[in-house]
Formats: C-alpha cells, sequence, structure tokens
C-alpha cells in the first residue's frame, strides 16, 4: 500500500515510528499516535496499522514503521492462535462426549471448573482494564492539576496587587493628591477586573477539560463492553 500512496501523491508517505497501544479485553487493538506531519492525535484499530493511513485533518498519508507492524502481526498471531486452541478445545470436549454417550459427573464438573475458570479469567482482565482506564483518566486530570494550582496563585498575588493599588489610591485620595489617587485607583480596579475575568476563563477551560476527559472514559468503556 506505501507504493500505491507515493504513486497518488508523488513522494513518498510519511512513517509513524512509534506509537502507544492499548487492548480491548476481547482482543482489540488500538494504536494512539501524532500525526508525523501536524502532530494532531490520531488513533488507528487492528489492520489499519498494516497499510496506508490518512489524518483526516491535514489530509497527510502515512505508514506504520516496521517496528509497529512486526508488534501488531505478534499480537494479531498471538489472539488467533489463542482462539484456535479455545475452538480445539471445545471441539474436542463435544467429540469426547459424543463418543462417551454422555459425560461422566466427574468430567461434568471438570468442565464446569473450566467455564468457571474462564469466566474468572475474564472478570479479571475486565477489572484490569478499568483499573487502566481509571488511570489514564486520573493522568489526564493530574496533567492540567499543576497548571490550574499555578493559576490560582498567580490570581491570589494578582488579586493582592491590585487591592493594594485600590488602597493606595484611597490613600492618596485622602492626602488630596487626586491624580495619584485616581492612577492607583483605576489600575487596582481594571487589574481586579482582569484578573477575576482570566480566572473565570480558565476555570472554564479545566471544567471542559473535565468534561471531555470523563465522555472518553465513558465511550472506552461502552467500546469496550460491545
Amino acid at each position: 500500500m506505501a507504493s500505491e500512496a507515493s504513486g497518488r501523491s508523488g513522494k513518498p508517505p510519511r512513517v509513524v515510528e512509534a506509537v502507544q497501544v492499548s487492548l480491548g479485553w476481547k482482543g482489540g487493538y488500538q494504536a494512539d499516535y501524532p500525526c508525523p506531519k501536524c502532530k494532531s492525535p490520531l488513533a488507528s484499530k487492528d489492520d489499519t496499522l498494516l497499510g496506508t493511513d490518512t489524518c483526516p485533518n491535514c489530509k497527510a498519508e502515512f505508514v506504520f514503521g516496521p517496528d509497529v507492524q512486526t508488534a501488531y502481526r505478534v499480537h494479531k498471531a498471538d489472539v488467533e492462535r489463542k482462539e484456535q486452541e479455545k475452538r480445539l478445545a471445545a471441539e474436542q470436549r463435544k467429540l469426547v462426549a459424543q463418543q462417551r454417550g454422555q459425560v461422566s459427573k466427574a468430567e461434568q464438573q471438570r468442565l464446569e471448573e473450566e467455564e468457571r475458570e474462564y469466566v474468572e479469567r475474564s472478570k479479571a482482565e475486565k477489572r484490569q482494564l478499568d483499573t487502566e482506564r481509571a488511570e489514564r483518566v486520573g493522568k489526564k486530570r493530574r496533567s492540567l492539576r499543576g497548571i490550574e494550582d499555578l493559576v490560582t496563585i498567580l490570581t491570589s498575588l494578582a488579586v493582592g496587587v491590585c487591592m493594594l493599588l485600590v488602597a493606595a489610591g484611597f490613600i492618596a485620595f485622602t492626602a488630596n493628591n487626586v491624580v495619584a489617587g485616581t492612577t492607583f485607583l483605576a489600575s487596582g480596579v481594571t487589574g481586579l477586573i482582569s484578573a477575576l475575568l482570566v480566572s473565570s476563563l480558565f476555570s472554564s477551560l479545566f471544567a471542559i477539560h473535565q468534561l471531555l476527559t470523563d465522555i472518553s472514559a465513558k465511550l472506552d468503556e461502552d467500546r469496550e463492553k460491545g
């Protein structure tokens, strides 16, 4: 596919050398990475990693490097092998049951135990994915916590400075220095309003980021359940 992309655009496509892999509990494979041209965050799934993809933002075509493709092929082969082993095991159990006419009580208990173990493994994998998802959400939330604290500190300092300017203005008025009083008071009030507006803007941005993070986590959970 890389050669086809080169023929269409007249130059070889860009190459994505590294991705962040996330695995669904049913074997789904997703790679997250920045666009090699415009750096927009992108995600590709399953066999898309073996061919050419296109950024929906800048329309740049790109392929995935050999390390990325090899890692996906290894994962795919492992998933297929496990599924094949499950099918063979199920077919073997069914054949044995047919040959015997009926499964003995001990055999039935063994099969039930295997089924319980399989269910427990599935639940454990699901819990692990839930934990990983919670960690990803927590990481996203912590990524802006430092900035939010810094904005709070700077806003508090700015408000303090503005209050000092307002106080200086009143002192100047008391001393009959109208020009200085007007300047200090206007600067203090203007700065105070600006600081409060900036603080409100950042609070809104943080709230939007929190909402988008929660929505993304919910979508990931629904996709894994599906």
